[in-house]
């Protein structure tokens, strides 16, 4: 997820759908616009339940919601919202389990591992949840915002600031075990930091400066640095969004710079493609499936970056994320609907509009979607043919 404010998964398999995936002719590249372009099988979104989470907030004007719901292995949701609170659901009914208020607005996903939850704030805190409970197990502080979510791996939560210092705290104690930071550029950059992404024993991060660093996750200590970008001087060069990693690529954006295939145990280059504004990329099968805020969705070739279909949205609405399932690529725009677009070719198949638009992907189970919306709702929902 990008934020241009001045600083954008899947294991959903709809049974009625597999039959396009699956059927599909060879890619082609396409460009159109708006849902009035030829279109796949049409859908509808199914409301299944709405619950209001931080919706009462009258005081703000022109409210955004950064909070991605997560699910849990049992099957409840998690997400926290900028009330600054999080919140435990029941993912069949929205019913609250329990609700934690810890004080900060919360603008990312919260990270789930080994019965806690991991809760980043804008106040720049870092909080551990029991899972059961909610209780608050212990807080740290940054010395400035966490708007990034934070991620767990090696007896260790990483979250990384908006000044680009990398924090890595111990999980039982919240003790910092060491920080790293890398000097922020004198020009513009994206709001937000970056989001680390454990590998092993080795982590992965973007900064502001328009770097991806490989560092041990044991000491913090460099292992390589690849800068993604045509310059030095390159305004909004931010590599905010996690890295895919794909075992020996790792995949990245520079929001200005496009995306980057690089070797993960060198971080040399393997290819780049020139896509302006990119706020979301994920990964599905042999291609990555990739939103950018000028309205282009767009299917790369994982191999060599080739792009394998795009499709344009209208010009009114911009992506800030996106999400895969499979045979359905859901597209967030910050002011308007929810856009699903047909995996394989991208031509749309539903919008859906319920509330002021989304700032996060939805996320999906077995059984339905789940989107929590910039007035606060959260919903659950399935789709219909």
């Amino acid at each position: 997820m990008t934020r241009l404010t001045f600083k954008v998964r899947r294991a959903w398999l709809v049974a009625a759908l597999v039959s396009f995936w699956a059927a599909g002719c060879a890619p082609v590249a396409s460009s159109s616009s708006g849902l009035d372009s030829p279109r796949a099988p049409r859908a509808r979104v199914e409301v299944q339940w709405r619950v209001p989470l931080s919706s009462d907030r009258p005081w703000e004007m022109n409210v955004r919601e950064f909070g991605e719901p997560i699910i849990a292995p049992g099957g409840d949701l998690a997400v926290g919202a900028g009330d600054g609170v999080v919140y435990r659901l029941r993912a069949d009914s929205g019913e609250l389990v329990w609700s934690t208020d810890v004080g900060g607005s919360i603008d990312a996903a919260v990270a789930l591992s080994e019965g806690y939850l991991y809760a980043a704030t804008a106040t720049g805190e870092l909080h551990r949840l029991d899972w059961e409970t909610g209780e608050v197990v212990w807080t740290v502080s940054a010395r400035n915002a966490l708007e990034s979510s934070p991620a767990v791996g090696q007896g260790l939560v990483a979250v990384a600031d908006s000044a680009d210092v990398l924090y890595a705290f111990d999980v039982v104690t919240g003790d910092l075990v060491w920080d790293y930071q890398r000097r922020q550029p004198d020009f513009f950059t994206v709001k937000g930091g970056g989001t680390p992404v454990f590998s092993g024993a080795r982590i992965f991060c973007g900064f502001s400066d328009g770097t991806l660093v490989s560092l041990f996750a044991d000491s913090g200590e460099e292992e390589w640095t690849a800068y993604l970008g045509d310059d030095d001087s390159q305004e909004f060069g931010d590599v905010d969004l996690p890295v895919i990693d794909a075992g020996d690529v790792l995949y990245a954006v520079s929001y200005s710079g496009g995306v980057y295939a690089v070797e993960a145990s060198s971080g040399a280059l393997l290819w780049h493609q020139d896509i302006d504004s990119v706020a979301g990329l994920v990964q599905e099968g042999s291609w990555l499936l990739g939103a950018a805020s000028t309205g282009r969705v767009f299917a790369l070739n994982a191999a060599d970056g080739e792009v394998q279909w795009q499709f344009r949205l209208s010009a009114e609405v911009s992506p800030v994320a996106l999400a895969s399932t499979g045979p359905v690529l859901s597209v967030a725009t910050a002011s308007g609907p929810l856009y699903l677009l047909r995996t394989r070719d991208g031509l749309p198949m539903a919008k859906w509009d319920p509330s002021s638009g989304f700032q996060s992907a939805p996320v999906f189970d077995s059984v339905r979607g789940y989107a929590l919306s910039n007035l606060g709702y959260l919903y659950g929902y399935r789709l219909a043919y």
